[in-house]
């Protein structure tokens, strides 16, 4: 599998947020239309609309990065300028720039390997500050057109299909509990709108932790996802292999989480000759297998 960066940390999004300050919820974050590629571009997408004034700027009513939706007009749940004539124009384009990038790294990588037999995967981020207000003003301003009426992630998923290319996406330990109330954040809800994207347009699915905290109900929240029978994620990768992935505080949770999880069973001529069955029971009572040196 070759992983393939499209954007900051990796991921296909517009630097739209810093880094989230501890202690604090985040903010909307900002809009990434101000160099001047993008305004020429955003000149000329408003010139073939037929609507000049459009394309001078971004959103003037728009909040900073770390305010919150209801500091400014744009995000507002009634009446906001996301959803006039106008909000529609921007974030159109806006997002839709983003795709476009996207699908030319994705389709320059599919090139290259297309003729050898290895997966090549992206990262979309799991933006959920927000999540539950109408515009989901912090998504928007990373780039995903995905708003009250609107789903932003089939566009998404489409254009992973085009390629062939497997969705990685982080945030499979996150739950909605231990989220703070005040950022109206959801990452369960996103997740199952990524997940079903995915689904729709036949991509596949590779999931990620976000943290390494050793709370228990991390470990229940990616048990919950590897086992979701509708949405079903083909791999999923364990980050964050630190120091304190070893400590004494973190392992013995992981420990635990492992041999709950349901493994598959590997036939006897699929082991190596220095290397023994080892079953135990699981979380679901059956058989598992594990491989361990001889």
């Amino acid at each position: 599998d070759i992983s393939v960066s499209l954007g900051p940390d990796g991921e296909l999004r517009y630097p739209s947020f810093p880094e989230n300050r501890r202690g604090k919820i985040q903010g909307v974050g900002e809009f990434q239309c101000y160099d001047k590629h993008m305004l020429s571009s955003l000149k000329q997408h408003a010139e073939s609309s037929g609507n000049t004034l459009w394309g001078q700027s971004g959103p003037h009513d728009a909040p900073n990065y770390n305010h919150w939706p209801h500091t400014n007009n744009f995000f507002k749940d009634s009446g906001g300028s996301w959803e006039t004539p106008y909000g529609d124009f921007f974030l159109s384009w806006y997002s839709g720039q983003l795709i476009d990038h996207g699908d030319r790294i994705l389709s320059l990588a599919s090139q290259v390997f297309g003729d050898s037999a290895v997966t090549i995967s992206g990262k979309v981020p799991l933006v959920h500050s927000w999540y539950k207000t109408r515009s989901h003003s912090a998504e928007l301003t990373a780039g995903f057109y995905n708003a009250d009426r609107r789903n932003g992630y089939t566009a998404i998923a489409r254009m992973f299909a085009a390629n062939s290319a497997t969705l990685v996406l982080p945030g499979m330990d996150l739950s909605d509990a231990h989220q703070p109330s005040e950022a109206l954040s959801s990452p369960e809800s996103v997740i199952s709108q990524i997940r079903a994207a995915c689904f729709e347009h036949g991509v596949s699915l590779s999931g990620e932790n976000t943290s390494v905290s050793g709370i228990p109900d991390n470990f229940s929240r990616i048990k919950e996802n590897l086992k979701n029978d509708q949405w079903s994620l083909d791999t999923f990768n364990y980050c964050r292999m630190g120091a304190y992935f070893f400590s004494p505080e973190h392992w013995p949770k992981f420990t635990e989480f492992f041999r709950g999880l349901e493994l598959p069973e590997k036939d006897i001529d699929d082991l190596p000759d220095n290397e023994q069955k080892l079953s135990f029971v699981g979380a679901a009572q059956s058989e598992k297998t594990l491989l361990v040196p001889a």
